[in-house]
């Protein structure tokens, strides 16, 4: 007699133990420069990242760390950018920059085999940027444009009027895009920002990938000069840094013709050096950090009001942002947030059944261990790490806490931090609470 399987009824789960255990090794160039090298992979490729504490916070004017960023290779002293561009595309190489809130980044993919080709202009960017004036003239005018079609957007003017809203007009994380800060961009302020965050700001460098024999070698013929200061001195001379928050609870920030309005509630939280951030973080799922979360199952799945809901926790390195983000029709803005208000309420008052927290606690587990799947991912792990001055062990922990946590302590914590009279409420678009 053969066995059957009931395809009615879904297998019993179980939660995945977390068993990466690969640690990084770090080396130190002769400048002190710290290098921390994930050696995995068959494939001969690296990925080569240098992190600069360069970022929004160390600006001393709006857009000049993302311009500064972004014209790095805009030409050097010996290469202008065509040939620079020219030259990683004839070596099969890629070159990114990007710019966040709080560091700069620039991120080499290339081959193993022309690393002598490689490497050197990338150095050569780092160290001797020009920012020529009409590369300059262009970013302005290129991003201008851009500004002016997301203003046209109640998306964006939600999330940027929300920032404000939380940190205040004046600090580096709140402070709106205008037209008139692209005016101010001199060639002067970024080779100062250059010089003050790169050159003698505090950086490091994260390598993964299959690392060839003599690596470490040409890393210090090429990388051995730089200097990365770590004596805090890219703390000093900033704008103002503490937050300044809106006296009103709610703004509105009208569209006409909108067909949907932006919603952004929220407040600043902790951040990821806390204690209490891993258990947060879970509880954020909860409510809203994936697609059977309760705020889709209630206003997206129940209610029909939204296209998609959800809630995330943003750790910058001077504070923490808790956003809940959604565009809802105009006709349903006020259910749309009453319904968000009994869900969080609904945390605070009666404690995640097991079923629930089961479901979710696999989620979350399997959702860490593909985040650190191959050298490249992991490099991403130990880079979020490092910026926050933790290390790899950071994530056992945070699975241990996916592990432990019980609906007590989640009750606990949707008391302590997500009290609806502490939220702050933006909308953008047609119509108005």
């Amino acid at each position: 007699m053969h066995n059957t399987i009931n395809r009615t009824k879904a297998p019993a789960s179980k939660l995945v133990e977390f068993i990466k255990s690969i640690e990084p090794r770090q080396i130190r160039l002769s400048s002190g420069l710290p290098v921390y090298l994930i050696d995995e992979g068959q494939q001969e490729v690296l990925r080569i990242e240098l992190v600069f504490k360069a970022g929004n916070y160390y600006q001393q004017e709006k857009q000049v760390a993302r311009a500064t960023n972004s014209l790095l290779t805009s030409g050097t002293g010996s290469h202008t950018a065509e040939e620079i561009s020219e030259h990683f595309d004839f070596y099969g190489a890629y070159l990114e920059t990007n710019n966040g809130k709080d560091n700069s980044y620039t991120g080499l993919y290339t081959l193993n085999k022309h690393l002598e080709n490689t490497l050197p202009m990338l150095a050569e960017i780092i160290s001797d940027p020009v920012f020529p004036e009409d590369e300059l003239n262009i970013y302005r005018s290129t991003r201008k444009q851009h500004l002016s079609v997301n203003l046209q957007k109640v998306k964006y003017l939600a999330r940027v009027c929300f920032q404000e809203q939380v940190f205040g007009k004046d600090h580096p994380y709140g402070m709106r895009l205008q037209d008139f800060h692209f005016d101010a961009l001199t060639r002067a302020k970024l080779v100062e920002h250059h010089r003050n965050h790169y050159l003698s700001g505090e950086c490091f460098l994260v390598v993964s990938g299959k690392i060839p024999p003599g690596f470490e070698n040409l890393l210090e013929r090429h990388f051995g000069s730089f200097k990365s200061n770590t004596s805090g001195n890219a703390e000093k001379k900033l704008p103002c840094q503490d937050p300044d928050p809106a006296p009103e609870q709610t703004q509105f920030i009208e569209k006409k013709g909108a067909m949907q309005s932006a919603l952004r509630i929220g407040k600043p939280v902790i951040n990821r050096l806390h204690p209490d951030y891993p258990s947060l973080f879970v509880l954020n799922t909860v409510l809203g950090g994936y697609f059977g979360s309760r705020l889709m199952t209630n206003i997206r799945e129940d209610k029909g009001f939204t296209y998609g809901i959800g809630s995330m926790l943003t750790s910058m390195q001077h504070s923490g942002l808790f956003i809940i983000a959604s565009e809802v029709g105009n006709d349903v803005l006020k259910a749309s947030i009453d319904e968000i208000f009994k869900e969080i309420r609904r945390l605070r008052e009666q404690a995640i059944g097991m079923e629930e927290l089961e479901l979710v606690k696999n989620y979350l587990m399997g959702s860490l261990m593909r985040s650190m799947d191959g050298s490249f991912a992991l490099a991403e792990r130990l880079r979020s790490a490092l910026e926050f001055g933790q290390d790899m062990s950071y994530y056992k922990e945070y699975a241990a806490t996916i592990r432990d946590i019980t609906p007590e302590k989640l009750q606990s914590l949707a008391n302590t931090y997500l009290n609806e009279e502490s939220l702050l409420i933006t909308v953008a678009g047609k119509a108005k609470l």
